[in-house]
């Protein structure tokens, strides 16, 4: 099964390729990135091996260094692939207009699993390079590409909050910063409990389960009690 529905091979400057590949059927383009994102996302760095990648994308060892400089450059693209796809078909997706945080925050996970349906190993190959630092060392300016686009998202989600919608005996500020903790917190809990686990295989639908309950019982306890219309599911 092909891993991606909409891939973008021709954009020349964005992977260390040469023109050869670039000249390729898209079809046999699209094998090769399925078959060299997938051994990264599922066995890292230092275990992947691209004998499997050929083997899985039909083609010799000798052209797959042909397309490519290296391993290194092999991880270098498929790390900038899944980066410009987790853009594109998340963040630029996410939808800020709801006052309600809590609701920005729901609607954020909705949108981040249609993505991961679409095309999930793009988010498990820079999950990897997040919670086990895979190789992070080589793709520097990557790691922290990853760790702007993060820190300007986050600062679009506590922009223009409603504060009317929290309790009225604790301070907006104080709402927000529990509310960041709180979700900090449980995103290292998860971190941290995936680091033995093959992301490939996760159960993700019962951590999103799991992020709604969360996201109500933050809702019950720091927001007045009225209905905010969102509050159904969570």
């Amino acid at each position: 099964m092909l891993l991606y529905n909409r891939p973008q091979w021709s954009r020349k400057e964005a992977f260390p390729i040469n023109d050869a590949f670039q000249k390729l059927d898209p079809e046999k383009q699209r094998r090769i990135w399925d078959a060299v994102i997938k051994e990264f996302a599922q066995n890292g760095y230092a275990k992947a091996s691209t004998n499997r990648m050929v083997q899985e994308a039909g083609i010799g060892k000798g052209m797959l260094f042909y397309y490519f400089n290296s391993k290194e450059d092999l991880f270098r693209s498929a790390l900038e692939y899944s980066i410009d796809f987790i853009s594109r078909a998340y963040v630029e997706k996410l939808d800020f207009s709801s006052p309600d945080f809590i609701t920005r925050m729901k609607q954020a996970v909705e949108t981040k699993m249609r993505a991961y349906l679409e095309n999930p190993m793009p988010f498990v190959l820079v999950a990897n390079l997040h919670i086990h630092q895979d190789a992070a060392e080589l793709v520097p300016d990557l790691k922290k590409r990853l760790d702007d686009m993060a820190a300007e998202r986050m600062a679009d989600f506590f922009a223009n909050v409603d504060t009317t919608l929290f309790r009225d005996d604790v301070p907006p500020e104080h709402v927000l910063n529990l509310i960041r903790w709180s979700i900090d917190g449980w995103s290292n809990e998860i971190i941290a409990s995936l680091q033995q686990v093959n992301l490939t295989d996760y159960d993700w639908d019962s951590s999103v389960k799991e992020f709604y309950e969360f996201l109500a019982v933050l809702r019950r306890v720091l927001y007045k009690e009225v209905d905010h219309g969102d509050s159904e599911g969570q």
